[in-house]
C-alpha cells in the first residue's frame, strides 16, 4: 500500500500547484459529484464498505479569475478491508492555456510526492485516448494503484487510485469513460 505520507505529499503538492490565487468554497451539486469515480462504484471489484458515503470528502472552489476546482477524496475506514484510497481533481480553467498549465502542475505535484515515497510509474497505452495518460504505480516491483490525467480544452481531470489498479485499457475505459463523457459537457456554474 502507498504510505499515507506519499499520497498526502502528492495530494498536497497537487493542490498547491493547481490552486493559485484567492478562492471561495461553493456547494456541490449532484452533477458535480457525478464527475468522480467514487468508492461505491468499485463494489464489483470487491471494494465494499459499510457507509462508504460517510468517508467521502468533496470540495468545490471558485478562484478569483473564474476557474473552478472540484475535489473528491475517499480513504477506506481504519480496519476495513480491502484498503482503498481515491483522490480526484477536476479543474475548469478560464481558458485552455490555464488548463494546460494546471495539467502540467498536477503531473509535477504527483511526481514529487510519489517519487519521495519510492514509487515508480509505468505507463499504460490507451488507444483512442490521445489526451489521457494512465500510469500504474509500482513499488518494489508490486503494482499499487493508478494515476490518470487528462486535459480536454479548458478542463483537466486527475485521479489517484491506490489499493486497486488497472492495466487493461478496455477495463479502464469502461470504468472511467462515462465520467469523461460527463466532463466534456460539464459546466461548474
Amino acid at each position: 500500500m502507498i504510505t499515507r505520507f506519499g499520497i498526502g505529499a502528492a495530494v498536497f503538492a497537487l493542490f498547491l500547484l493547481a490552486t493559485p490565487g484567492c478562492f471561495s468554497e461553493e456547494p456541490l451539486s449532484e452533477a458535480d459529484k457525478s464527475l468522480f469515480l467514487r468508492a461505491g462504484e468499485l463494489a464489483r471489484y470487491g471494494f465494499k464498505y459499510q457507509n462508504a458515503d460517510g468517508h467521502e470528502k468533496f470540495s468545490k472552489i471558485r478562484q478569483l479569475g473564474g476557474a473552478y476546482q472540484l475535489t473528491y477524496e475517499f480513504q477506506a475506514p481504519a480496519g476495513e478491508r480491502p484498503p482503498l484510497y481515491i483522490y480526484a481533481n477536476v479543474f475548469v480553467a478560464a481558458n485552455a492555456s490555464d488548463a494546460l498549465m494546471s495539467s502540467g502542475a498536477e503531473n509535477i505535484g504527483l511526481l514529487i510526492g510519489l517519487k519521495a515515497s519510492g514509487i515508480e510509474e509505468r505507463e499504460v497505452s490507451l488507444p483512442g485516448d490521445e489526451q489521457g495518460k494512465l500510469r500504474v504505480l509500482v513499488k518494489g516491483g508490486k503494482p499499487l494503484g493508478n494515476v490518470y490525467t487528462v486535459r480536454d480544452g479548458r478542463k483537466t481531470y486527475a485521479l489517484v487510485l491506490a489499493g486497486l489498479y488497472f492495466e487493461d485499457p478496455a477495463d479502464w475505459k469502461e470504468l472511467l469513460g462515462p465520467k469523461l463523457q460527463q466532463l466534456a459537457g460539464y459546466s461548474p456554474a
